[in-house]
């Protein structure tokens, strides 16, 4: 299964393209969760709808006083040993506990919306460190990256408590084959109806269709800062969706279902259509790449 892959190669030359509007270019980082979500990611710290047109920073920092604002453990932490101390606030892949990441991940959004809402630039401070990044890295990961980052390592500590994975084991055990076959279909049915919307915006980002857009509106500085701030919003979209499909195909590909085959392929245009493929639960035949998928609704 080469989604993975696709998806984050499909995102390096996202970030490639951007530079026919912006002169800085930094690299971006897939972050997919291993839970399947039927609704859309959120696509704005603080929105209350699905707002995606909104102006945000590009380039998020830590801020220079790290006790100033060091996430707090929550009530949900306190059987939780802290993994910070006053000296070094940083929390980590792997070793961050749900509270002290549902803290930092709130504190995160309520700072951003703060900072939007006195117009002013975020520099708002980051104190969780995913697998494979340093604090200098951390920083310079776009807002929704390092959000999205949070968000996914919360998921993963709320998996490692005990009690979840005794609630996790016994309602694997009680899955039915038909409910089993009602949520993969539901799955399938979102996936369906995500790729035309992920692949308008990939062809909105493409090198071809900024090159149209930047030739169509001249030397106008005032329209090309607004080019520039499309160009944002649509790489936001684009990351955004690639996270909504990649996210149901990790769901899909979780728990007793096993896939032969391959639940994404590129066609020859470039864009993600459904391949070829059959799913399995518990070794009995589920669904195929054949079938009609119909939402699951109770």
């Amino acid at each position: 299964m080469q989604i993975i892959s696709h998806l984050t190669v499909t995102i390096q030359k996202l970030m490639s393209a951007r530079s026919g509007f912006a002169a800085t270019s930094q690299s971006t980082f897939l972050k997919a969760g291993t839970a399947l979500r039927a609704e859309a990611p959120v696509i704005r710290p603080g929105a209350a709808s699905n707002e995606d047109n909104t102006e945000y920073d590009l380039f998020g920092s830590f801020g220079q006083d790290a006790k100033a604002d060091a996430p707090a453990a929550s009530s949900a932490s306190a059987a939780q040993a802290s993994t910070t101390t006053a000296d070094d606030p940083y929390m980590r892949a792997g070793q961050a506990n749900y509270g002290e990441l549902y803290a930092e991940y709130t504190r995160f959004i309520s700072s951003m919306v703060e900072a939007d809402r006195q117009h002013k630039d975020s520099t708002v401070a980051r104190y969780f460190i995913p697998a494979g990044e340093t604090r200098e890295t951390v920083m310079a990961m776009e807002e929704h990256d390092y959000m999205w980052a949070v968000q996914d390592e919360m998921e993963a500590a709320a998996d490692r408590i005990p009690q979840a994975q005794a609630n996790k084991a016994i309602s694997n055990q009680s899955l039915s084959y038909a409910d089993a076959s009602k949520m993969t279909s539901d799955a399938l049915f979102s996936l369906q109806k995500a790729l035309p919307v992920l692949n308008a915006a990939l062809a909105r980002t493409s090198p071809d269709a900024i090159e149209a857009r930047r030739q169509s509106i001249g030397d106008n500085p005032k329209l090309q800062r607004l080019a520039q701030q499309l160009a944002k919003n649509d790489i936001l979209s684009v990351k955004s969706n690639l996270r909504y499909v990649d996210r149901i195909v990790k769901g899909i590909e979780s728990g007793f279902n096993k896939v032969d085959g391959d639940l994404l392929v590129k066609n020859d245009q470039g864009q993600y259509q459904l391949g070829d493929f059959s799913i399995s639960f518990n070794g009995q035949a589920m669904l195929t790449s054949k079938d009609t998928f119909e939402a699951f609704t109770g």
